[in-house]
């Protein structure tokens, strides 16, 4: 399994590069993890728990940083963060969300 999120940049039009993406969860079996990194050239963020896992379920909840994303460019944003909660249900099947960000709007949407 595995969940990627991808933010599209809705001001410039191109993947949001540096966006601080965090994944929350407690994969069954396991501690509570917090996990965080950035978004690539892409816009994207992947992440890959243990694949013997189950599921039966589980949420996620994925966190945008966008006041810090918007800042760093110079901008005011309206949103601090952005949080979509995201129910694994198959530990073998691959998630993928998206984002489209501006200071004052955002959209999501999910693939699976």
């Amino acid at each position: 399994m595995s969940i990627t999120v991808t933010v599209i940049d809705g001001v410039s039009g191109r993947p949001a590069e540096g966006v601080v993406v965090a994944i929350v969860g407690q994969p069954a079996g396991e501690q509570p993890l917090r996990l965080h990194g950035f978004t690539d050239a892409k816009g994207e963020f992947a992440y890959s728990p243990a694949a013997d896992q189950q599921s039966n379920g589980q949420c996620y909840i994925v966190e945008l940083d966008v006041d810090a994303y918007f800042a760093s460019l110079g901008m005011m944003a309206g949103y601090k963060q952005i949080a979509i909660s995201v129910r694994v249900f198959d530990t073998r099947a691959d998630y993928r969300m998206g984002a489209l960000i501006t200071p004052f709007a955002h959209a999501t949407w999910s693939i699976r």
